[in-house]
């Protein structure tokens, strides 16, 4: 089975244990969601953002084994001003269709009611919205760590990457089992960083809101059409049990 995870370093513990007969493809995220979309690989690790712009949300369903769900500061990700600014206008992006883009967009109409506009070299933005491991940016020396603004703001985790497959798929093999063994042995539910925040490792109550409520926002910002069901698989196959909101 060709499977779909993200080349960032925060996503390797779910994959350092046994790959089996199974092919990794590591590509950034957003190209992981299709991947998963155009039948390249039959499972992947993707974003509330993929997994809610999917084009038939019938087609996918959640694995609910093993994630990662990012809660208060943790030094993944930021936005990045430039310093005596009055009214920030216009934003860069490194990756201008992840994720982690379109949430720092999110907080930034949320919180402080801006609305940004793409520019397309740091030198000429204003805001820069990014992973930490893309750069450093001496011009923008005013941060927001991103994750914990989310936590401030919207008082939930940030998923991250969550497993979706192909409805098919379900039926056929115990993607619970294979994903819990790709991850890292000795994996906690829990990590609690020297920074204060959390990493959620292991699909609990807690990631089922923080993903429904991460979709919600989405929506109501217009980034994503319609709010889809999230079908957990939590057993193995013919015994699949789902969760539906």
């Amino acid at each position: 089975m060709r499977i779909a995870v993200p080349d960032r370093l925060i996503f390797s513990p779910l994959i350092e244990g046994s790959t089996g007969e199974h092919q990794l493809i590591r590509a950034p995220q957003s190209e992981c969601q299709n991947l998963l979309r155009t039948a390249r690989v039959e499972l992947a690790l993707i974003s509330p953002l993929g997994f809610g712009s999917a084009p038939s949300l019938s087609d996918y369903q959640i694995i609910g084994s093993t994630c990662v769900v990012a809660e208060e500061g943790l030094d993944l990700a930021a936005i990045r001003f430039r310093s005596g600014l009055d009214i920030p206008r216009t934003y860069y992006a490194p990756e201008p269709d992840d994720f982690i883009t379109r949430i720092g967009l999110l907080l930034l109409a949320e919180q402080h009611e801006l609305e940004l506009h793409a520019v397309s070299s740091p030198a000429d933005a204003d805001t820069i919205i990014t992973w930490n491991d893309a750069g450093n940016f001496p011009s923008h020396p005013v941060v927001i760590d991103l994750t914990e603004e989310w936590w401030l703001a919207i008082e939930c985790g940030l998923p991250l990457g969550i497993w979706v497959c192909r409805s098919e798929l379900a039926e056929e093999l115990d993607l619970v089992k294979l994903t819990t063994e790709l991850a890292r042995a000795g994996l906690p539910s829990r990590e609690y960083l020297d920074s204060g925040g959390v990493l959620q490792w292991r699909w609990d109550d807690r990631t089922h809101e923080a993903l429904k409520t991460t979709l919600e926002m989405l929506y109501y910002h217009h980034y994503i059409t319609e709010l889809p069901a999230l079908n957990v698989i939590n057993s193995g196959p013919h015994q699949t049990k789902s969760r539906q909101t």
